[in-house]
């Protein structure tokens, strides 16, 4: 039976052992990925504003009721150019996500899961697009992400949970890219069967090294919490996949492993 201490321990034995190589893994993951600016954003405020009590506004009533109808058309005109602004940048962030982010992200975990038995690359995170990876990885991880969407419009906490039970794809995907979208989904669900809270008390223990991070600008982050998080949910793979085959939960050849060949 495992615990997050010897997670934790684990992934730091195996996180140190190639210190810089980690941290550049990471750093690419999360730069490409998006998951490093997860947490950031931008708003745009507009303001419409008619002062009824500015003399030189209007000097009669004709001319004010002109000055306002120009005042809510322009408004309306700004308002609409940057919604349409806002909608043109959340697609090309989302097709940007599907078609790089992902395996991005795959790779990321591919990376991770070799650290743990030899000393590799960093240029792994780039696992995803090679081989012919990259069509598969590309649309299960697509269909994964629509779930917990959908999840998420009908409830927040059932998105929450959804995105849990999901946690493993990129994981399985890492080590077995030509999965069946439907049977890597299904898997990681199986696997994740009773797991979900463990995984979310295991992301939750990280908090105060979240916090710390954010008072360095980041730089915490970047050189020691998201490679040890990395590092750590390898683990939580690990531990989990271990339980899932002595479950007969994975058939045969399913999961092939880390070893030095690829996949």
């Amino acid at each position: 039976m495992w615990t997050r201490y010897d997670l934790k321990m684990n992934a730091k034995m195996a996180f140190k052992r190639n210190y810089w190589t980690c941290v550049a893994a990471s750093l690419v993951v999360g730069v490409l990925s998006g998951s490093m600016f997860a947490g950031s954003g931008s708003g745009v405020q507009t303001t419409l504003e008619v002062q009824h009590n500015n003399p030189y506004a209007y000097d009669s009533y004709s001319a004010y009721s002109y000055n306002s109808s120009n005042s809510i058309f322009g408004g309306v005109i700004f308002s609409s150019i940057v919604i349409a602004i806002l909608l043109v940048i959340a697609l090309l962030a989302s097709l940007y996500t599907i078609f790089v982010g992902n395996a991005v992200s795959v790779g990321g975990c591919r990376y991770f899961m070799e650290n743990r038995e030899h000393q590799t690359s960093a240029s792994k995170v780039f696992y995803g697009f090679q081989n012919g990876r990259y069509g598969n990885v590309v649309k299960t991880m697509f269909f994964r992400d629509l779930f917990i969407l959908l999840w998420t419009l009908l409830l927040i906490v059932p998105g929450i949970i959804k995105s849990y039970s999901y946690r493993l794809v990129p994981y399985i995907l890492s080590e077995n890219p030509h999965m069946d979208r439907k049977r890597a989904l299904e898997l990681s669900q199986q696997m994740m069967d009773g797991h979900k809270m463990e995984a979310f008390v295991l992301e939750l223990s990280f908090f105060g090294w979240f916090l710390l991070s954010a008072l360095t600008c980041g730089l915490v982050g970047i050189f020691y919490v998201n490679p040890y998080l990395d590092a750590t949910f390898a683990e939580f793979y690990v531990a989990i996949r271990t339980e899932s085959i002595g479950k007969g939960l994975v058939e045969e050849g399913e999961l092939p492993g880390y070893s030095a060949q690829t996949v």
